[in-house]
């Protein structure tokens, strides 16, 4: 049975080789959460996952994504850009995760918040991106 970590890891090696989207987020591209002093990245983070099963085994996943820009208010980042070209990645996009035949992938939710920071609450952090989903048959 594949592993359902090479989707996730398809998904970020993606927009990792992308210099276009690295130029708007030079910090790179990470699971959960990027490292400390990192201001300007993307997040890919599992929202909500489901398997399912044929016969005595699984037929398909069906993984819906956070991807989303993150800015610090004190950079200057075209946040706009990095989501637009995120969703020019992802939409009906392409996918190889080792083990998988990509189905479908498809913005399912666009997302935009404002995050006052933790520790200086002048600071402001930017997100934009938004839900995808990623099929995948094994």
């Amino acid at each position: 049975m594949p592993d359902s970590s090479a989707v996730d890891a398809a998904l970020v090696a993606k927009l990792g080789a992308d210099a276009t989207l690295l130029g708007y987020m030079p910090n790179g591209v990470y699971i959960d959460e990027a490292p400390p002093g990192m201001t300007r990245f993307v997040i890919v983070s599992v929202v909500e996952a489901h398997d399912e099963a044929q016969f005595s085994s699984r037929a398909y996943e069906d993984v819906t994504y956070l991807v989303k820009a993150v800015a610090l208010s004190t950079t200057v980042a075209d946040i706009r850009a990095a989501a637009a070209r995120i969703d020019a990645l992802l939409e009906h996009g392409t996918l190889a995760p080792t083990g998988y035949t990509l189905m479908t992938m498809r913005r399912i939710e666009r997302v935009r918040t404002t995050e006052v920071d933790e520790v200086d609450k002048s600071l402001r952090w930017h997100h934009r991106g938004g839900r995808y989903q990623v099929m995948v048959s094994t």
